[in-house]
């Protein structure tokens, strides 16, 4: 796990999960980029296991996925990294001298699992951010929910713009999503930077 900014007292405490076959390194560029230097980033690893997509190979990942048209959820494994998130957020903001924002961020695989962690979590979140991922599964008993922010490229070729869209219908038909179609593929570009910070910061221009 990389920690960036550590601090007792942060404005904010942010908690990025990485891609699937990334590790925790994988954002410490963008976050350098962002320059919130009162803001703590927590990048925790995903777990090593076999990805049946790539053929078994043993990777970080947080679930398996068995193909890319996504009909199949590895709830067993979503629920597992869940946990893991769950516990590493807690441990962390105990460890606070105040009550910072918190914020969840995640690209592609961790993005599914940060929107899976704000539909079946008791964790409140101030946000929480979804960089070219989908909905697992929505829960429609959830009661209080964060805001969720979801950033996509028109020619992502990894995760198709219209299958995530699809994913979040349900949120976006109910005001709950804000979702955002930017000119790129399965990647982060530099307009998306500066909405992640404007979220972050609660710029008026979101």
């Amino acid at each position: 796990m990389l920690v960036i900014n550590e601090s007792e007292q942060p404005e904010a405490v942010v908690f990025w999960l990485h891609g699937l076959g990334a590790d925790c390194n994988d954002f410490a560029p963008v976050i350098q980029t962002l320059n919130l230097k009162n803001y703590e980033f927590v990048l925790p690893n995903a777990p090593v296991r076999p990805i049946t997509l790539n053929g078994g190979m043993l990777m970080r990942g947080w679930y398996d996925i068995e193909s890319l048209s996504f009909e199949n959820h590895d709830f067993v494994g979503l629920d597992y990294s869940k946990r893991i998130i769950e516990e590493i957020i807690q441990k962390k903001l105990a460890s606070k001298h105040v009550t910072p924002k918190v914020f969840l961020i995640g690209f592609s695989q961790g993005a599914a699992l940060s929107l899976y962690l704000s539909e079946f979590s008791g964790i409140n979140f101030d946000a929480v951010i979804s960089l070219s991922g989908y909905l697992p599964m929505y829960n429609d008993q959830k009661s209080s929910r964060s805001p969720i922010f979801a950033m996509h490229g028109l020619h992502d070729e990894i995760i198709k713009s219209d299958l995530a869209k699809k994913s979040y219908a349900k949120l976006i038909n109910k005001g709950l999503l804000n979702f955002y179609e930017i000119s790129m593929a399965h990647e982060v570009v530099e307009e998306e930077i500066t909405l992640i910070r404007d979220i972050l910061t609660g710029n008026d221009a979101i």
